[in-house]
């Protein structure tokens, strides 16, 4: 064996044993080296917690600021003018329009019996009352009808304009163009009516006989009242 090969062969022995040495020294860690370990992987685990913290935390922010552009949103599309006095208002306006409306049924109401209270009345007066009035509709002549039932002798008004269907319609007519008008047309046919029926009431008051006095005797002097031959002869019947 030449000295190459024999010191190929110490070289290759010298790094075999380097070789085999190696794993026996790495298992071999000092107790410092094994804190830095420990101390590394600790590290790596709190930066790893800390940016899992950051992420979370950022898309719980990214989650609130959705929801509060919703709201904003939801916001600016109900009118910056609604408030707890617009609100007032409403349920104000409401509650007074309700209350409208029940005075208005209890207004027509007393209407309807007043009408009816009149009507009843007049009737007593005719024997053809139901007869001549049995063609008007309350309903078709409402204007009317509240014009009829707020003036005196509304039934025999209502009598006498059923006799008369122009006079009538030109009347119902005059109560919607005219409310006012109408009402003092009515009021005037109320008073000739109940005019009339005054007068009425009067002649048959002056109809009925009066007991008649007693006749006297004509008082004649020297006469005991009866007629002698010379009275006769003084009659203008009996003078030629």
């Amino acid at each position: 064996m030449d000295d190459n090969q024999s010191g190929l062969e110490t070289l290759g022995n010298s790094t075999l044993g380097q070789t085999a040495s190696a794993p026996a020294e790495q298992k071999m860690l000092s107790q410092d080296e094994v804190n830095k370990i420990v101390a590394r992987e600790k590290s790596r685990a709190a930066e790893s917690a800390r940016r899992e913290a950051e992420e979370r935390h950022q898309r719980e922010m990214e989650a609130l600021n959705a929801q509060r552009m919703q709201q904003e949103q939801r916001n600016a599309e109900v009118p910056r003018d609604v408030d707890a006095n617009a609100i007032y208002q409403q349920v104000q306006e409401r509650f007074n329009k309700e209350m409208q409306e029940r005075q208005m049924r209890d207004q027509m109401t007393n209407v309807a019996n007043s009408y009816l209270q009149k009507v009843e009345e007049a009737k007593k007066s005719y024997d053809d009352y139901d007869e001549i009035t049995k063609d008007f509709d309350p309903t078709a002549f409402p204007q009317l009808t509240y014009l009829l039932s707020g003036i005196p002798e509304a039934g025999h008004a209502l009598y006498d304009l059923s006799k008369n269907p122009l006079k009538l319609a030109a009347l119902d007519r005059l109560a919607e163009k005219n409310p006012r008008q109408a009402q003092s047309e009515l009021l005037k046919l109320a008073n000739s009516i109940s005019a009339n029926r005054q007068a009425q009431a009067d002649a048959q008051t002056q109809n009925v006989s009066e007991p008649l006095d007693r006749l006297n005797s004509s008082r004649v002097s020297g006469s005991n009242g009866k007629m002698g031959i010379r009275d006769l002869r003084n009659q203008p019947w009996l003078r030629g």
